[in-house]
């Protein structure tokens, strides 16, 4: 007996130390599928670890294929390390970090350090695949090192505006992402979540 309840002691700490969410969604412009972006979030006690990997193909001119790659780590709260890579074609768009230090964050870009942000990181892009916005006014763009608005439109929707004025918006059923339109500058396109 009391070796069954040690193991189910240890089961229940295995199983509630870890929990992970996976998504996926379909990139979409016009209509037609440019590729796929599969989401994870990892809960483990106070440590939150989100992940993004996002392909798309389409053709402008000529054909491009894109790739962005997504690491944020959180812990009680407070951004710990963020990184980012876009690989366009072969060869890098954005290599970017912004990790925290004792009087703030350092944001780095292809290992160079580019600025400071003294202020807490609390909400970040990242999240908005996981988590309705609700209550936040701005996140951090984990790619660029700044903040972006975000403005309640209606029911479970939101507007992200970045400073350059691409807007994007942001759709939630249940308090979970179900589509969101992006500018992304050179293209526009919709994410819309598979299961």
């Amino acid at each position: 007996m009391k070796n069954l309840i040690y193991c189910l002691t240890l089961l229940v700490t295995f199983i509630s130390s870890a929990q992970i969410h996976n998504y996926e969604f379909d990139v979409l412009h016009n209509g037609k599928s440019l590729g796929a972006l599969q989401a994870s979030k990892k809960i483990e006690n106070a440590k939150i670890t989100y992940t993004s990997s996002t392909n798309i193909a389409y053709h402008l001119l000529v054909s491009i294929n894109v790739v962005y790659d997504y690491h944020v780590e959180y812990y009680n709260s407070d951004l710990k390390i963020a990184m980012a890579h876009v690989v366009v074609g072969d060869n890098d768009k954005t290599k970017v970090k912004t990790i925290k230090e004792d009087n703030g964050y350092n944001y780095y870009s292809k290992g160079i350090l580019e600025k400071t942000i003294p202020q807490p990181l609390n909400h970040s892009i990242i999240q908005l695949l996981f988590e309705e916005p609700v209550n936040i006014t701005e996140v951090y763009a984990e790619g660029y090192g700044e903040y972006h608005d975000i403005q309640k439109i209606g029911t479970n929707s939101y507007l992200k505006t970045a400073p350059n004025g691409h807007k994007s918006t942001y759709y939630y059923e249940n308090g979970a992402l179900q589509k969101s339109d992006v500018d992304a500058g050179v293209i526009k396109f919709s994410i819309v979540r598979k299961n």
